[in-house]
């Protein structure tokens, strides 16, 4: 008897809190929208994106403040925030209490590009091209010369269009100095030269790097980095004005 009374009490428990579960659940389908929150993550202290402008994007059509949060879809939040061209990834959930928090990760800029139209945009550090901003302008490694490739927004460098073209192993290239602390530090420019080959422009001293084709990367950016933390710190950063990368294993100077 007694063991029929505990397993009874269980299951009324089970059915009570069932009952609580489904009761919270349905107070707040049928609740309406409180307070929108807006959390982004900028890769520097600042970022392309402002509170603001999420904040517009969501109440583009109508605002959700106020509304029953049943009839709002927050995976159609999340697509609308991402059609903005400076995020990478949202994620929009609602509290118990009904308010609305979005989490935005922005993109992060790699370098900005520059083709022979003149056109310029960034590319980010997963390959997508994104437009420059009035709002902040992104410290980051130039891009220039003889490049006649298209920049279409929104497109990667990964995508087929640009398989013929230099733009992959220029992202390659750019992404191999940027993940080294002591090369971030020394190269500012990635220069494409008229015979279509690619010069590094140091952010100190006077000389040119000629890298050539994008092309053993690892190998010509590890001689290189030998060469700067060897003989150009002993002898100075002006002694020469050309550091030729181009042969197999070698570093060719001219002074």
């Amino acid at each position: 008897m007694k063991k029929w009374l505990t397993k009874g009490l269980a299951i009324l428990l089970s059915a009570v809190l069932i009952g609580l579960a489904v009761n919270t659940y349905l107070s707040f389908r049928n609740g309406t929208v409180g307070k929108v929150t807006v959390h982004i993550e900028h890769h520097q202290n600042k970022g392309f994106l402002m509170d603001s402008a999420v904040l517009k994007l969501i109440h583009s059509n109508d605002s959700v403040t106020g509304k029953q949060v049943k009839s709002i879809s927050t995976r159609r939040i999340e697509r609308t925030i991402l059609s903005n061209p400076y995020v990478l990834s949202a994620d929009a959930y609602f509290t118990l209490s009904g308010n609305l928090v979005i989490n935005v990760l922005e993109k992060k800029p790699l370098f900005r590009i520059i083709n022979n139209s003149n056109k310029d945009c960034y590319v980010g550090d997963n390959g997508s091209l994104f437009p420059l901003s009035n709002n902040y302008v992104a410290r980051v490694m130039l891009v220039n010369g003889f490049i006649s490739s298209s920049l279409k927004i929104g497109s990667n460098l990964n995508d087929s269009i640009y398989n013929k073209t230099m733009l992959p192993g220029i992202f390659q290239l750019a992404k191999q100095i940027s993940a080294d602390p002591f090369l971030k530090a020394n190269i500012s420019q990635i220069f494409v030269n008229s015979k279509g080959e690619i010069d590094l422009i140091p952010e100190v001293g006077n000389q040119v790097i000629r890298f050539g084709k994008p092309d053993q990367i690892a190998d010509k950016l590890e001689n290189l980095k030998a060469f700067y933390q060897q003989a150009l710190v002993k002898e100075g950063w002006n002694k020469y004005k050309e550091i030729n990368l181009k042969y197999t294993n070698q570093v060719v100077c001219t002074k």
